[in-house]
C-alpha cells in the first residue's frame, strides 16, 4: 500500500490536516475513546505538537482490532521520552490474553500486513506498536 494512500476513516489523510486547535482537542479526545492513555497530560502534549500520528493512531485502532482480535485485554497508548538518546514519541501497547509466543506471531501479522507498509518511517520513528502478553 502506498504511504500517501488516505485513511479508511472519514475526512482524515495522513497529512493529518487539522484546522483549528478545537478539532485537536475533539479528535485526542476520541483517541482517548480507544486506547488507555498511561501518562495523559504528556500524550495529549506530543499529539498536539505532532498531530500527524493523529490518523495513523485512528486506523491502527482498526487493524489491531482485525489482527488481535478477541485476544486484546487492553490497548494502553504511553508517551515515552529518552533526553540521553534525543528520543520522543508514543508507544502503543496491546495486551492480549494469549502466550507470548501467539502475542508475537500476531505483532508480527500486525507489522506485515499494515505498519510496515502503511506507516512512513517519519511516522514510525516516533510510533512504535508493541505487544505484551498480561
Amino acid at each position: 500500500m502506498s504511504n500517501t494512500a488516505t485513511l479508511s476513516h472519514d475526512l482524515l489523510r495522513p497529512e493529518g490536516d487539522f484546522s483549528s486547535p478545537q478539532e485537536h482537542v475533539e479528535w485526542i479526545a476520541l483517541l482517548k475513546r480507544i486506547y488507555h492513555f498511561t501518562n495523559p497530560a504528556e500524550a495529549e502534549r506530543f499529539l498536539l505538537e505532532h498531530d500527524e500520528l493523529i490518523p495513523y493512531l485512528l486506523e491502527a485502532d482498526k487493524h489491531i482490532k482485525r489482527v488481535f482480535g478477541e485476544n486484546i485485554v487492553d490497548v494502553c497508548l504511553e508517551h515515552a521520552s529518552d533526553p540521553e538518546e534525543d528520543y520522543e514519541g508514543l508507544f502503543v501497547t496491546v495486551k492480549t490474553n494469549l502466550s507470548p509466543e501467539e502475542s508475537l506471531d500476531l505483532s508480527d501479522k500486525f507489522d506485515d500486513e499494515w505498519f510496515l507498509d502503511y506507516v512512513p518511517p517519519e511516522v514510525g520513528s516516533i510510533l512504535t506498536v508493541g505487544v505484551r502478553p498480561v
